[in-house]
């Protein structure tokens, strides 16, 4: 051991650095950190090795001393703008975006013919919102980059965040223009595409892509989602189950087909692949909706339970409300995600009424009637959940709101009037016959209500009678 250090007295700081390089490449980063560390000892002024340094702790989750590191080499080479652009990218990891765009400016102001540079920089004006910003930095790229493919990238994600779906994709394609052989770019391309219903056009690309790389996991999400959204779930299910066979644990690639088996009838296969999306990603939720749904449709009625119990056991998403950064997102993402949680709670509560669970779907249809006020159908599904979970009062409520949106609504006098015949308030129930009758005369449950309520008068006056006589 003394041999040992004693020899490395002697030798430079290059040819540790050089023995560094050699144990990072055989990715023996603990060997190579020492030697790198060794060789700042022997000259701390050289800025090349304070970059790699950082980079070495960075691979090691020390983030803070990989920024003190690229900080380092900035200050022995304040003219580079890499260690700054390093040190934005441990900034941003750590969510601190006002620094990072700082330093990312600075890298600009050294250098404004690098594309990277101008493209953080586009990209980190418009994840803090300032699209202005953004869009005059995007501008100021084309004046002083050749090839601003990178810029263009990143303009066209920050358009697709505000949902301005067609300059988005004018930034895509011209990106394209600059290099047509990137793949990941044209598969965006081709998303942006269908997000504006242009699916045609989406699945050329995606064909494009995979035709050069036929095994791009996100081509082909893309290009098996736009084609079932074409009506060809065949060759949808056909690119899904490709990847399957490149990755046998892709969870989404397993949902999808679990909902192209859905729709087609195909509730055993369908059931099978939503099973396993829970036993890969037991936190998936909302998968459970849809093993309900097969499970019912199946005719497993116990099964479809137990999975919908253990999915509200789970608990279904927040209203996207709850989430105070909600208010702040663009109005096209907003209008996107209360849309999304309106079709889970309206199926949620459509199932749970089938399998004739009233009380769990007595408390989920209020979230959906507020997302849906002024829609008669959405009050007339709270009426029957509340009715038939036995809370009278509230179904009351609900048909009494139908009313108001649909003053010809059959259904809602008929249930007003029979909740008042069950309460034994029959000139109550007759008046709401009476009404219901006026506007629709020939409904036959009101007309067999009516009948219903004429036999109980009836009876009573009967009993009456029979008491009275009784009495003398």
């Amino acid at each position: 051991m003394a041999m040992g250090d004693s020899q490395g007295e002697w030798r430079d700081g290059d040819e540790l650095a050089e023995e560094a390089r050699r144990h990072y490449e055989d990715g023996r980063l603990v060997e190579a950190e020492a030697a790198l560390r060794q060789a700042l000892s022997r000259n701390p002024d050289r800025p090349e090795w304070h970059f790699h340094l950082g980079r070495l702790l960075e691979q090691t989750d020390r983030s803070k001393e990989a920024r003190a590191s690229y900080l380092k080499c900035h200050e022995l080479d304040p003219d580079a703008p890499e260690p700054l652009l390093a040190a934005a990218s441990v900034d941003e990891i750590e969510g601190d975006t006002v620094s990072a765009l700082r330093f990312v400016e600075r890298a600009v102001s050294l250098d404004r013919e690098s594309d990277e540079s101008h493209a953080r920089r586009i990209r980190l004006l418009s994840t803090v919102g300032r699209h202005d910003d953004a869009r005059d930095a995007f501008y100021e790229a084309q004046e002083f980059v050749e090839s601003p493919a990178f810029s263009m990238i990143a303009m066209a994600s920050g358009l697709e965040e505000q949902g301005d779906m067609p300059r988005a994709s004018w930034c895509y394609r011209e990106a394209l223009r600059h290099d047509p052989e990137m793949a990941e770019v044209r598969t965006m391309y081709a998303r942006c595409l269908a997000n504006q219903g242009d699916q045609a056009k989406a699945l050329q690309n995606y064909m494009h892509v995979l035709r050069e790389q036929p095994g791009y996991i996100e081509a082909l999400l893309g290009c098996s989602e736009t084609l079932a959204h074409l009506g060809r779930e065949s060759d949808a299910a056909e690119k899904l189950r490709r990847i399957v066979e490149i990755e046998p644990a892709n969870v989404q690639a397993h949902h999808m087909l679990g909902a192209l088996d859905l729709r087609a009838a195909r509730f055993d296969r369908a059931a099978i692949e939503f099973e396993l999306v829970l036993k890969l990603e037991p936190e998936r939720n909302l998968v459970r909706l849809d093993l309900a749904d097969a499970q019912f449709r199946r005719g497993r009625i116990r099964d479809a339970r137990e999975t919908m119990r253990a999915l509200l056991a789970e608990g279904l998403p927040d209203a996207p409300e709850a989430d105070d950064r909600f208010a702040s997102r663009p109005e096209h993402e907003r209008v996107r995600t209360l849309r999304a949680h309106s079709a889970v709670l309206a199926r949620a509560g459509a199932l749970l009424a089938m399998l004739r669970e009233w009380d769990a779907a007595a408390k989920i249809i209020p979230e959906f009637v507020k997302l849906h006020a002024a829609e008669p159908d959405a009050w007339r599904a709270l009426a029957r959940a509340r009715f038939e979970s036995n809370d009278i009062d509230g179904g009351r409520e609900a048909s009494l709101h139908v009313l108001q949106l649909d003053p010809k609504c059959a259904l809602s006098h008929h249930n007003l009037a029979l909740a008042a015949l069950r309460a034994g308030d029959l000139s109550g129930a007759s008046s709401w016959v009476r009404r219901g009758l006026a506007l629709t005369r020939t409904d036959e449950g009101l007309r067999r209500l009516r009948s219903r309520v004429l036999l109980t008068r009836v009876r009573a006056v009967a009993t009456l009678c029979t008491r009275l006589f009784r009495r003398r």
